[in-house]
């Protein structure tokens, strides 16, 4: 009850306060009446009783006073009136706040943007029961423990019923493209599809919303099922509860749907699948061949066992393998959090991007101060007057600290605007940079944050300049002619602070982006080992129908297309055509090609010959190896005749040069093999690779035009050149140097308009003295120095602090620099020279 008082009282006096006053006057009167008359009863005469009543009761202001403090909410009545004379200060100088608001905005707007995506992508889980009990689970080498390799299908069957501190685990084929063409329901239509093990839901404790999902017996090979996404339940049935045991046809399969999942479900490791079905693991491939890694393995831990007693089952486990299975002695197993392991090494670059808008915001955060020391100066005479007339440094000081308030919520509220201006123009550029992108939003969340920073802003640029202007000289400040004030030494001084802190702030960040532009062209300089121009890629299921188009173009196909980060690991042995076993336990990259795939990347042959019309299923399977895996494996023997075993044996018969598998340029051993010979039973969807003078519109319609005379099925889709692919590998240092770049000029634009904002205040400041100064015979020339001087001590200061700090940011972001040192000369001696020049030139106008 005494809150809910305390509230009424406060909205009285906030929002109701001529009707508070009017009935504190009315008692007030009543009470002094009544004392009237309790004197004019005791003989009184009406005025002695009136003297008398007024002694007794005390003065009525005083009393006004006390009664308003007595109710608690006088506070909020001074802040009140605080506010709206800070909010008449704002609109006397609209200029003033335009430009001090408008640079809040930036620095705010810049640090809610890049929080919001920090949220979403690093700081929240993920959005399953329990999500710290996920982990992903990968093999990796003895000598490279930290490896990250897929699973083989024996070694997954023997981790899923091995492991005690395993709740579930489930397999999920990654080997070939997810794509297919549906027919049946309307025109043909492509669709994500991923082949998972029975325990995939239930890994993520999130089951079909009408239906059911998989079961063990269902991993044989035999059931033609699968579980639809509720985006293309709507899409294919509008929600009917009918599509349960309807019939879906991929590329020429008939699938029934069995079950249907919410419309919330997110699949974090498969991406955006429209469709799941059962993945075949009791076939002899997979319990027989462990050289064969093809599987993504999630899990999820029972609730009573850490990740460090899971990892000592796997370990132990791994060590029993070891001993038992010839050729797996030089494998282990790991376990990492699914979070973690999905966000990889975002979390570095967007810290350091959140770090850098925090710079951008001090440095807005300076500029303000510096325009509150300015505007103070002016107003020295109006607070001393104030402080001469009974203000206290405390009333003072929250008057100032209010105006600066104001004009921080109103930096808060426009710093929104531009954070989801700048969210919206840069999300589509980060879907292929960041992981879980799509999840990023503008929510609530972000308001309270801005409203945080807001606050922090206040205190930042507003508290030192009104400490330092509640406690004047009055009668310097009420004697001094404003227009002759420098606003005393303390005041230069601290303006002289501050400018020097923008420099240094500005340094850290331009060396910063500099060093991530120079990364960022020595990837694009990197030699991939591809030819990308007019070269176009798209997606299409074409079984075993080879397609050709016009004439001068080159037309080929490949399992995973090169720069694409992606690989298929197989391990096996090397031997000689008589069977001498030359090495065992070897492994390669193996992608499966058709076509003139090596002529249209412009994949040089090395020795030896290409595929060939003979190269058929049933004839001598063959092989082709890249030059790393020849000189890795076959340590100086010409590898032309010599046999690759695993499950089948392949002759090599050629040696192409060897192409990058990531942006980096780094290049695996790689094995080709013929489309023809090894696609035999398995429904490849192979990328398309075009060497074409075509533009990509009239590509795609010759590509149509051709497959319409095949099958009137076939989609083409995810037409993009070989550029755009070499592009989207890059996409995240691009998104890193795009912002920091962007906050580097931010940082420069408000460095240089601060030392300018200085140096021309001084210069304005100081136009008596300099006037003075020539009268006596100075010279202009001797003048401008002394001006130039002073904004080159504030530089080289700023400079000065400012490398420190960028030898520390240099080291914080080596892991996302190409080719470049954290001490790179080039970048550290071209920044300071651009900023020196850059202030320099701002202060030469003055």
């Amino acid at each position: 009850m005494k809150w809910a008082a305390y509230v009424a009282e406060a909205f009285n006096a906030l929002f109701r306060r001529k009707k508070t006053e009017k009935e504190l006057n009315e008692e007030v009167s009543f009470h002094l009446e009544m004392e009237i008359e309790k004197n004019v009863r005791a003989g009184m005469s009406r005025e002695e009783a009136r003297r008398v009543a007024r002694v007794r009761f005390g003065g009525v202001e005083q009393v006004k006073e006390e009664v308003r403090e007595e109710r608690g909410v006088k506070p909020l009545e001074d802040l009140l009136i605080d506010l709206r004379y800070a909010l008449r200060q704002v609109r006397r100088s609209p200029g003033f706040a335009a430009v001090a608001i408008l640079t809040l905005a930036l620095g705010i707007g810049a640090n809610t943007a890049l929080f919001s995506v920090l949220r979403n992508v690093i700081l929240t889980p993920l959005g399953y029961d329990q999500p710290q009990q996920l982990v992903r689970l990968y093999q990796a080498f003895l000598e490279n423990p930290d490896g990250k390799n897929w699973v083989s299908g024996a070694a997954f069957l023997d981790y899923r019923e091995q492991l005690d501190g395993l709740e579930s685990a489930a397999a999920i084929y990654n080997y070939r493209d997810r794509g297919f063409t549906l027919t049946g329901f309307g025109p043909p239509r492509r669709v994500s599809m991923m082949l998972v093990s029975s325990d995939f839901f239930q890994v993520y404790h999130t089951y079909p919303v009408i239906g059911r999902g998989f079961y063990r017996e269902e991993e044989r090979g035999s059931a033609r099922i699968a579980v639809i996404s509720h985006r293309l339940w709507t899409a294919l049935s509008g929600g009917d509860a009918g599509i349960l045991q309807q019939r879906l046809i991929l590329d020429g399969d008939a699938f029934e749907v069995v079950g249907v999942m919410p419309e919330d479900f997110v699949d974090v490791v498969g991406g955006d699948v429209d469709l799941w079905i059962p993945l075949e693991l009791q076939d002899q491939n997979a319990t027989q061949n462990r050289g064969n890694h093809y599987l993504s393995v999630v899990a999820r831990l029972r609730p009573d066992v850490s990740l460090g007693e899971a990892q000592a089952q796997l370990e132990a486990l791994s060590r029993s393998q070891a001993e038992m299975y010839r050729g797996h002695e030089d494998w282990t197993a790991r376990f990492y959090p699914l979070h973690g392991d999905l966000v990889g090494n975002t979390s570095t670059m967007l810290f350091v991007l959140l770090g850098a808008s925090g710079l951008v915001l001090l440095i807005a955060c300076v500029n303000v101060a510096s325009l509150f020391i300015a505007r103070n100066i002016v107003r020295e005479r109006e607070i001393a007057l104030r402080a001469a007339l009974g203000a206290g440094k405390f009333r003072l000081t929250r008057q100032l600290l209010t105006e600066s308030l104001v004009v921080g919520l109103f930096g808060g509220l426009a710093g929104l605007a531009v954070a989801y201006w700048g969210m919206s123009a840069l999300l589509p550029l980060s879907s292929d940079a960041l992981p879980r992108a799509h999840e990023v939003s503008f929510d609530a969340a972000l308001f309270a944050f801005a409203l945080g920073v807001s606050l922090f802003t206040v205190l930042i640029f507003g508290l030192a300049p009104a400490l330092q202007f509640t406690s004047p000289n009055l009668d310097q400040a009420i004697r001094e002619n404003p227009r002759t004030s420098t606003g005393g030494t303390r005041s230069k001084r601290m303006r002289d602070v501050l400018v020097t802190s923008q420099i240094a702030l500005a340094l850290v960040l331009l060396v910063g982006a500099g060093l991530l532009m120079r990364s960022l062209l020595n990837l694009q300089r990197v030699d991939l080992g591809i030819g990308s121009h007019n070269v176009m890629t798209f997606e299409v299921h074409l079984g075993g129908t080879r397609y050709t188009d016009a004439e001068n173009e080159a037309v080929g196909a490949v399992s995973k297309l090169p720069v694409s980060d992606v690989y298929n690991t197989w391990s096996f042995s090397y031997m000689s055509p008589e069977g001498e076993v030359l090495r065992h336990q070897g492994w390669a990259d193996f992608r499966i090609i058709e076509g003139d795939y090596f002529e249209a990347l412009d994949i040089r042959l090395l020795s030896g010959r290409r595929f060939e019309s003979t190269d058929v299923a049933g004839a001598t399977e063959v092989a082709i190896i890249n030059e790393r895996a020849a000189e890795l494996f076959f340590e100086g023997r010409d590898p032309l005749g010599q046999l690759i075993a695993a499950d089948r044996r392949w002759t090599v018969v050629g040696v192409a040069e060897d192409v990058a598998h990531d942006h980096r340029g780094n290049a695996n051993p790689m094995v080709y093999l013929s489309h023809t010979q090894f696609g035999d039973d398995r429904s490849w969807a192979l990328s398309q690779v075009a060497s074409t003078t075509l533009p990509r519109r009239d590509l795609v319609a010759a590509t149509r035009q051709v497959l319409a005379a095949i099958d009137p099925e076939l989609v083409v889709h995810n037409v993009r050149s070989m550029r755009d692919v070499k592009a989207g590998a890059i996409a995240r240092e691009q998104f890193a140097v795009l912002l920091l770049g962007l906050f580097a000029a931010m940082a420069l634009s408000l460095a240089v308009v601060g030392i300018y904002g200085v140096m021309a205040y001084n210069v304005s400041r100081r136009a008596q003295e300099f006037g003075i100064r020539l009268a006596m015979g100075a010279s202009p020339g001797k003048i401008r120095r002394s001006v130039f001087l002073h904004g080159a001590l504030m530089v080289g200061m700023g400079i000065a602090v400012g490398l420190a700090g960028a030898f520390a940011l240099a080291r914080l972001m080596g892991s996302m620099l190409f080719g470049v040192s954290t001490a790179d000369p080039l970048t550290f001696l071209a920044v300071p020279v651009t900023l020196v020049l850059a202030t320099l030139l701002a202060g030469r106008y003055e």
